[in-house]
């Protein structure tokens, strides 16, 4: 038990809770989100911006759904980066983080693959193709589906009679890193749950 815990530490845990702290940390420093005095604020405030940014793509009129116009786009909404917009896309909090987590591990991995297959970057230059695009997105899709089901893929790697520790210690990471991230941003934002 002790080395499964350990492993699970190494593995889950502190990926886990230094990723959170990155995405709250840099949430609030880009203003994101008001400054939220504990974990269930953070996660309400990026539900609440998730309804906001699905809120926002279309508006519906008369029965038909129209693009969103100038003027609704420019609310007091910041605009989100690419990396939080992902985390919303799979649900924020910490199914989101772990799903960005995994989506960013499976497609770095696809990625150096990828590159290895054609002999070094400079053969993958020589044969780049429109299928070699579309073969990216089609990868890039799958990828996203396997991130969204992350408890599937991350569960094929732990014995099962130790699930319950490695689902405790990750999601103490993605606490322990939100509430590190409500400290270091300010003090007034350390408060307890």
């Amino acid at each position: 038990m002790t080395r499964e815990l350990i492993r699970a530490l190494f593995q889950a845990g502190l990926p886990v809770g230094i990723t959170s702290f990155l995405l709250v940390w840099w949430a609030l420093k880009s203003d994101y989100l008001q400054m939220p005095a504990s974990v269930g604020e953070v996660e309400k405030g990026f539900k609440k911006l998730s309804k906001k940014k699905d809120g926002k793509k279309r508006r519906k009129k008369g029965g038909r759904t129209e693009p969103e116009t100038p003027e609704a786009a420019a609310d007091d909404q910041p605009r989100l980066n690419p990396v939080h917009n992902k985390w919303l896309a799979f649900g924020g909090g910490f199914y989101g983080v772990v799903a960005l987590l995994t989506y960013a591990i499976v497609e770095l991995a696809e990625i150096r693959d990828f590159i290895a297959r054609y002999d070094g970057l400079a053969g993958l230059i020589s044969k780049f193709s429109f299928g070699m695009i579309i073969e990216l997105i089609v990868d890039a899709v799958m990828n996203f589906v396997v991130a969204i089901a992350w408890p599937a893929y991350w569960l094929s790697d732990i014995a099962g009679e130790y699930i319950w520790v490695w689902f405790g210690v990750a999601y103490g990471g993605y606490w322990a890193g939100v509430k590190a991230a409500l400290h270091y941003f300010g003090p007034q934002a350390g408060g307890e749950e």
